[in-house]
């Protein structure tokens, strides 16, 4: 039996293992909600991008593009 002496640090490790296993499984929730929830269509800057080669190109005309521009940067809300 051991009393006051010897590895009395043991609840110490006991404690390290615990918040080590807690890390990791943080880290797999982390990458996990990562890789499968942004799955919502082309970002914002993607799409933002997008419309500016359109109207380099000539595609659109200054007033749509402004239009669209202001409804991207607001969130698509109509």
């Amino acid at each position: 039996m051991m009393g006051w002496g010897g590895m009395g640090f043991g609840w110490f490790f006991g404690l390290l293992n615990m918040l080590l296993v807690l890390a990791l499984l943080g880290l797999l929730l982390y990458l996990g909600l990562r890789a499968w929830g942004g799955g919502g269509g082309p970002k914002k800057d993607e799409a933002l991008e997008a419309l500016r080669l359109r109207y380099a190109r000539g595609e659109l005309d200054e007033e749509t593009y402004r239009r669209l521009r202001k409804e991207l940067e607001r969130g698509g809300e109509a």
